[in-house]
Formats: structure tokens, sequence, C-alpha cells
């Protein structure tokens, strides 16, 4: 697991640089745009047992299935019935590194700018940082997956249909509308689904769900939740992930050490006080058959 620096040093000096010469009025926020959205969060379950408590490691047993079979009356006189044992293994989840994002704000810098409120602005973006960076790896475990996989050109209902199947071939079936997978697809592939003649042929829908469908609030295909991330973009992969309340346990766990906390440092020396945003955590598939992990030949 690596660590993030989303170090910042930002000087009174790089404030004067992006204004045009004065006089001026600077406007009441400061826009910084919009970060992607963390899809792959949404398909974790949260774990925080590791909090407080020795070590960073947590192991996730797994046991085989029993079968049955079935004895004739007189073979079970002569030598009864035979047993079986459940195998178990074990998922090991560590977390030993720290994820952080750390800034510097200079008293210059906020003598100069005081109408800025410059602490707000790191803190907020900080954070965001880091739990960004904690989606990627989420990311990055889904994409290790190879229990489950299935091809295609360009997702499409077909696909995404057949990749369906293959995780009820592995016994992770949707069962009467109760369980909603995920379906994580870049933009583009979500338009593309959205514009496969099949998926919208009218006669497959009542007047209602029609209506809905041309608002978009309809938000599931084939049965899945839909969950978009601009992180797919060029990627080859995208992904069908069962959730935690089908009744056979998490699928991804995310484990906490550290949960999200700010701290700050006064350097007098220097006139400045540096802040640090640090969080511990890690991702892992527990379940890999519970992830279909579907390869676009045209990447989106």
């Amino acid at each position: 697991m690596m660590k993030v620096s989303v170090e910042e040093t930002l000087a009174a000096s790089n404030v004067t640089t992006a204004l045009t010469t004065g006089p001026y009025l600077i406007y009441s926020e400061v826009l910084e745009g919009a970060r992607r959205p963390r899809a792959f969060l949404e398909v974790v379950q949260e774990d925080f047992s590791l909090i407080g408590k020795d070590g960073n490691t947590i192991q996730v047993l797994k046991a085989s299935q029993l079968s049955a079979s079935q004895v004739s009356e007189a073979t079970m006189l002569a030598s009864g019935m035979s047993s079986a044992d459940k195998t178990l293994s074990a998922v090991s989840l560590s977390v030993p590194d720290v994820i952080y994002s750390a800034v510097q704000l200079s008293d210059i810098l906020k003598e100069d700018y005081s109408s800025i409120e410059l602490t707000r602005l790191h803190l907020r973006n900080m954070g965001n940082a880091v739990m960004e960076y904690l989606d990627a790896l989420v990311y990055t475990a889904l994409a290790a997956c190879t229990t489950v996989t299935h091809s295609v050109t360009t997702l499409d209902e077909v696909g995404v249909t057949n990749a369906m199947a293959k995780l009820e071939n592995a016994n992770w079936s949707v069962e009467g509308g109760r369980i909603t997978p995920f379906l994580i697809v870049a933009p583009e592939a979500k338009a593309l689904l959205l514009q496969d003649s099949t998926f919208v042929s009218t006669e497959r829908y009542t007047t209602f769900e029609i209506a809905n469908m041309v608002r978009g609030e309809i938000g599931k295909y084939c049965g899945c939740r839909v969950i978009t991330t601009s992180y797919l973009d060029g990627k080859i992969y995208c992904f069908i992930v069962m959730p935690p309340n089908t009744g056979n346990g998490p699928v991804v766990l995310l484990a906490w050490k550290r949960p999200l906390q700010v701290k700050e440092e006064r350097e007098e020396k220097y006139g400045y006080t540096y802040i640090c945003t640090t969080i511990r955590a890690n991702v892992a598939v527990v379940q890999a058959d519970g992830v279909c992990r579907i390869t676009q030949s045209t990447t989106p």
C-alpha cells in the first residue's frame, strides 16, 4: 500500500500572481471546482475493530460449504454415515501505512488575505484528497480480481446480463429485487448503456416507467445500481460488485486503524503553521467470487 503526499506550500505571492493588478475586490468564495466522485467507496463494508487494538492486521475467515449424500439402510447398518469437515482459509487485511495530505500556511499569507478562510479552504480539500486516494485503493483491489471475469468489445445490455449470469453461476444471485448489485462504469460507458436500443425499447416498460426513464430516475440497469466515476475513464475495466446485504457477508472490506485526524504544528522560526490530515485504512476483496471484472477491448 502506497501513501499519498499532497503537500502544498502556498505563499502570498502565489495569490498576488493569480489576481489582476489592483485595486481589486476578491469574490467571497474561492472556487475549487469539482473532484471526482468516490464511487468505489460505496461498495465496501467498513470495519472499525482495529481501532484502539494491538496490531494492524485483521484476519477474515472463510469456510467451505458442506454437501449432503444419501445412504441405504443396509449400508448405514454396516458402516454408518460418513462425516465431512468444513475447511477454513483466511484473508489477511493489513493497515500498515498512513495516508496523508499536508499543507503549510504562512503568517504573511493569512495577514495579506485575511478575508479568505484559508485554513477552512485547505482542510476541506485535504480531507477530500485522502478519501479520494482511499477510493482509488478500492479500484486497485477490484482490478486484481480474476475469479469471475467477462470480456466485451463495448459494454452493452448483453454484456451486463452475461456478466450477471457468471455471478449467478458462482451462486451470487439476485432474489426478487431485494439485492441490488453495483455496476461501476466510466461516464462514456454509462452513456452507451443508456443509448442501447435493447435497453430503451419501449415495449419493455409501462407508461410510468418510460416517463421516469426519460428523466433518468430509474437508477438501475439490468437490475444493477449504476455508479459512475471518471476514475475509469480510459481504463479497460468496469465491475459488478455484490453488496454486503446478501446474507453472505461482505465482498469488499474496508478496515480502519485510524479515522480521519487533523493535527497542526507551529513553526515560529519560519512563520508558518504546518497542518496534516491523516487516515490509516486499507481495502481487501474478501470474497472474490462476488466481483465480476469486465474487460472492455474498446475503452470508454
